[in-house]
């Protein structure tokens, strides 16, 4: 009896994901006007999420800042480029 319960259970659920996937997609019947709302919509919670961030925790930004600055400095240098050599290293130039 349980074994016909489980294969029940397991048989609705097969079918419920295929119906989720076979689905139509919501963004398939969307007019235009009904698609940019949506976006503007969601890109305000996105910026007001960010906002909230920023008085949240103000160190976060200094860390973002600080890596930002790493990455530029490190795509603006060449390849190849040696860093400079101290008085004691074994590389010489």
């Amino acid at each position: 009896m349980t074994y016909i319960i489980l294969l029940i259970i397991l048989v609705a659920l097969l079918i419920a994901i295929i119906r989720v996937a076979a689905g139509d997609d919501r963004h398939a019947t969307m007019t235009e006007e009904e698609f940019e709302a949506e976006a503007k919509r969601a890109s305000m919670a996105g910026v007001a999420m960010t906002e909230l961030q920023k008085h949240i925790d103000p160190q976060h930004k200094v860390e973002y800042l600080a890596q930002r600055d790493k990455h530029v400095e490190a795509d603006s240098s060449d390849y190849g480029d040696r860093p400079p050599a101290s008085p004691d290293s074994p590389l010489k130039p």
